[in-house]
Parts: structure tokens; sequence; C-alpha cells
């Protein structure tokens, strides 16, 4: 896979791993509604953000510079996890007022949302591992946070591949360069 689509995929990686600390956190603000609140807003941003790299990757793809079949896939993607977040947001839309009215009311709050999750992202980062009532996750949180350690260590994994070959494409840039020079 060449360097730009490798990009690419960290980038869409990226849109799980940066928004999970603040949706979280600003999920558990008023009250615990459970792991489905959580679940369903952790979801509703990542899958705004998708939507904006599902964007970004076909504005790519009209340039030349990115093969349809990522921003497809990004988009496949996008859509499978705002399904998932309005499914799960089912199991508590109507306690105490939560919850949206309908699909295009939970993308529009998962726009808002992503606003906000990456607006206090560094200010979650200490608060991550904590733990209890006093950290960013509750105890039923417990799989969101494994799911982010999995996310973040696809988004090293994709840095690191974009990386090698970003290092592969200069090196034969230069190569081809002086074999070029008079």
């Amino acid at each position: 896979m060449e360097a730009k689509a490798i990009s690419y995929w960290f980038i869409v990686s990226l849109g799980f791993t940066l928004t999970q600390p603040g949706a979280v956190a600003f999920a558990n603000w008023d009250a615990p509604y459970g792991f489905y609140k959580d679940l369903s807003v952790w979801l509703s941003c990542a899958g705004a953000f998708l939507v904006l790299v599902t964007l970004y990757g076909l504005a790519l793809w009209k340039r030349e510079k990115l093969n349809p079949v990522h921003p497809i896939g990004a988009g496949v993607l996008a859509t499978l996890t705002l399904f998932l977040g309005y499914w799960a947001e089912g199991f508590i839309r109507g306690r105490m007022g939560y919850g949206s009215s309908n699909a295009v009311m939970f993308l529009i709050g998962g726009f808002v949302g992503l606003f906000l999750a990456l607006m206090i992202l560094l200010m979650m980062i200490p608060h991550i591992f904590v733990g209890g009532l006093d950290g960013l996750y509750y105890p039923y949180d417990r799989p969101l946070l494994t799911a982010w350690a999995i996310s973040l260590a696809i988004s090293l994994v994709l840095l690191g591949l974009y990386l090698k070959a970003r290092r592969e494409w200069l090196r034969n840039g230069k190569a081809e360069a002086l074999e070029n020079h008079p």
C-alpha cells in the first residue's frame, strides 16, 4: 500500500482514538446513564469525524491522489459506526429526556459532540487510567477503555507503516534524482 493510502487510514483510525476520551467525559457530565450512553456518544463523535474524513478522501480521489476504494471504505465504516451508535442510544432513549429524536438529529449531535470531544481531549488524557468515579471512566466503561487502547495501538501501527513507506519513497526518490543528475 502506498504512503498516501496508509496516511489516510491513519487519519481514519484517529477518528476513534482522538474522540473517545472527550466523548466519554462529556457523556458522563450530567449523570452516569451507563455503558450505552458512553458508547453512543463516542460512536456519534467518531462517526461525525469519519464523515469529514470520507469527504477529504473524496477530494483526494478527485485530485487523483487516492484510489476510490479508500474513501468508499471510510464511508461504509462511518455508516456502520453511526448506525451502531444510534442503535446503542436506543437502549436509553427517553430516560430523563436523553436521546435524539431521529437519526438526522443524532448525526447533527455527533458533529457538536465531535467539537466538544476534541476541545477537551488534552484535559482528559491524564484521567484515562485513573478509574472509578474520580476518573474519566466508570467501572462499566472498561470495555470502552479496552477499545480505546486497541484503537490507539492500531493508530500507532499505521503511523509506523506510514513512516516506513514515506522513508522508502524518499529513499527511492533521492536515488532516482542521483541517477538522473549529470
